[in-house]
């Protein structure tokens, strides 16, 4: 959702992370009378121009939806990241691999965020889009972690391979647990998507297959794949900290 090339952004969290990076040149902003008396200071110091101040039910109204919180950002996008460079750097690094929904790449991102995960690799084609409400799921987490665009996902985890990275893919055919994983390797960790999982090519080229052991059902047949990074992120680091 962009206007003349802008990037929306709405959200209590989403747009008070934006306001506080340095990176974001932000053009206009609308919201209730409640919200700008409460984030008056930091919505000063930016020295924004446009500043409009609506009833929540205007904003509505505005938008075609009710779930801004009060406040909506218009800024230009962030420039894209599409290098490699220093990513020998990071402990921990996501791929997702063909994901296609806003949402649950933003709950990803939130969680990667809160686990120390800085960088997340994905497609450029059969994937989402970076949308308002990706940014909004990220809950400020949009402006903190890198979403890192490559053409080749195959190629790129060869290149991380050649990084010392250990790759590890969550595969249900699995009878390892995650805590199998070796707690004293970089790890880069690949998420497919609930439907088709992850893409066979990049399934033989990990060097962990593991497994999240769950009650099986013919009703429901897997987990939600950001709940699933949040137990994988949490038994990896756990297992680092004992």
């Amino acid at each position: 959702m962009k206007k003349n090339n802008q990037q929306l952004i709405f959200g209590i969290h989403a747009c008070v992370a934006a306001l506080t990076n340095s990176k974001r040149v932000i053009n206009k902003i609308i919201c209730t009378e409640q919200v700008f008396n409460k984030y008056k200071n930091l919505i000063e110091k930016q020295n924004i121009k446009d500043v409009f101040i609506k009833k929540r039910h205007h904003i509505d109204s505005s938008l075609g939806l009710n779930i801004h919180q009060g406040i909506v950002i218009y800024c230009n996008p962030l420039s894209k990241v599409s290098s490699l460079e220093d990513i020998e750097k990071e402990n921990i690094v996501l791929i997702l691999d063909s994901l296609n929904d806003s949402q649950n790449v933003g709950s990803i991102m939130r969680t990667a965020f809160l686990f120390g995960v800085t960088k997340i690799l994905y497609t450029k084609h059969n994937s989402f889009e970076i949308n308002p409400y990706l940014i909004k799921s990220a809950s400020g987490a949009f402006e903190k972690t890198q979403l890192v665009e490559v053409i080749n996902l195959n190629q790129t985890i060869d290149f991380l391979k050649k990084k010392e990275f250990w790759i590890v893919g969550l595969d249900p055919n699995s009878k390892k647990k995650i805590s199998t994983i070796p707690n004293d390797v970089k790890l880069a960790i690949i998420l497919g998507s609930e439907s088709k999982g992850i893409k066979k090519l990049s399934l033989e080229k990990c060097d962990f297959r593991v497994n999240i052991n769950t009650v099986k059902s013919k009703l429901v047949d897997s987990l939600n794949v950001s709940h699933a990074t949040a137990i994988v992120l949490y038994e990896v680091n756990n297992e680092r900290i004992t």
